[in-house]
């Protein structure tokens, strides 16, 4: 994803909306001089404005000079301009609320004003307020926030591609899902006109017997005779008919010259 395009037109709004609070906004508003112009009709005496008419709305943008409460009504606000003046004589906005706490001498004021007929002459309405009090400048306003945050969006999407390279993303900097792996190529059908051979089960290997255990071997059988001096306890070492060598014990109540028989298994 190319973050640089987010930032590029967050800049662009952002230096957009700055230029037309700061600069542009003055172009879209006029003096008080300019929009306290009247002309007198000579038939019936009512003074008209020259450059507007009953229904126009007008803002005009100028410096406080004077301000009294009552002057002209005992409920509405008496405001001087800087390109008017600031003497009883000097033409004024008469406002119908109290803005005496908010604007003072030496205040810049917005005045919204719409055009209306008093019923011989035309006159107007009234209401003052500070900046940001117009749609202009709030789309200037909207304009530089939309601006600052892409301009963020776009300087982080462009750290986090940096730190981390290999991270597959989509349209919108998300990760992507992991790619499905491709399918595997279908078998192509047999040939009409040759029958499929019939597959042979696996065969099982022969698995070899165990051989069989040789029998058990029979015993063997000597008589002893006890030698002379050997008493009975006594171990003797004999050697049977086969080759075998055994230690005997003599069993008890057996004298020299006497016999015992004893059974040997190999």
């Amino acid at each position: 994803m190319q973050f640089n395009i987010f930032i590029k037109i967050g800049a662009f709004l952002a230096v957009l909306g700055i230029l037309g609070y700061a600069i542009f906004f003055p172009f879209t508003t006029i003096e008080g001089e300019e929009f306290m112009k009247y002309e007198k009709d000579a038939n019936t005496g009512a003074e008209d404005f020259t450059n507007f008419d009953v229904g126009d709305k007008v803002t005009v943008y100028d410096k406080i000079v004077r301000m009294q409460y009552g002057f002209d009504a005992d409920t509405s606000t008496s405001i001087w301009v800087e390109s008017l003046g600031k003497t009883d004589q000097s033409l004024r906005f008469v406002c119908d609320s109290d803005y005496m706490n908010d604007f003072g001498i030496g205040d810049q004021v917005v005045l919204k004003l719409e055009i209306v007929n008093n019923g011989q002459s035309e006159g107007f309405i009234c209401e003052a307020g500070g900046r940001l009090s117009t749609p202009f400048e709030y789309a200037s306003i909207g304009s530089i926030i939309v601006g600052i945050g892409l301009v963020i969006f776009g300087f982080v999407g462009g750290v986090s591609k940096k730190i981390r390279p290999n991270v597959v993303e989509d349209d919108w900097g998300a990760p992507a899902p992991p790619a499905m792996a491709p399918a595997p190529p279908a078998m192509a059908p047999a040939p009409p006109g040759f029958p499929s051979q019939p597959q042979n089960p696996p065969s099982m290997a022969a698995i070899p017997e165990a051989p069989a255990a040789p029998p058990p071997a029979a015993p063997t059988s000597m008589t002893i005779t006890v030698p002379p001096g050997v008493v009975s306890g006594q171990v003797l070492t004999v050697t049977m008919p086969n080759g075998q060598v055994v230690n005997v014990q003599v069993p008890p109540g057996c004298a020299p010259g006497s016999q015992f028989t004893i059974s040997v298994t190999q």
